[in-house]
């Protein structure tokens, strides 16, 4: 198993999904009548800056160097909190459209 293989194309997503996101609420809270008035508003800011954490901790993990015995699980973990990340966010997107 080759680290490199998974590593690039991993943080090559993260980033364009981070300025996605980041972007979204850049431009979002700049907004002369931005607030979190309703339930759906509150879910969205929630859900996509739980992601944006998310995603910066498997970013941080996919680039610090890899001390632990199991690689495998290491990485693994990685995975799962990339995929919560965008589940989380672009899920939290999609419910508060039927709230």
């Amino acid at each position: 198993m080759e680290i490199k293989d998974y590593r690039q194309p991993m943080v090559t997503s993260i980033g364009v999904i981070l300025g996605f996101l980041m972007g979204f609420l850049g431009q979002w809270v700049t907004e002369p009548d931005f607030k979190l008035a309703s339930a759906d508003d509150h879910m969205v800011f929630a859900g996509s800056l739980v992601g944006i954490v998310l995603l910066l901790a498997a970013l941080y993990r996919m680039l610090s160097p890899v001390i632990a015995t199991e690689v495998t699980q290491y990485y693994r973990r990685t995975l799962q909190l990339y995929m919560s990340g965008i589940v989380v966010a672009f899920s939290s997107m999609v419910v508060s459209a039927f709230i």
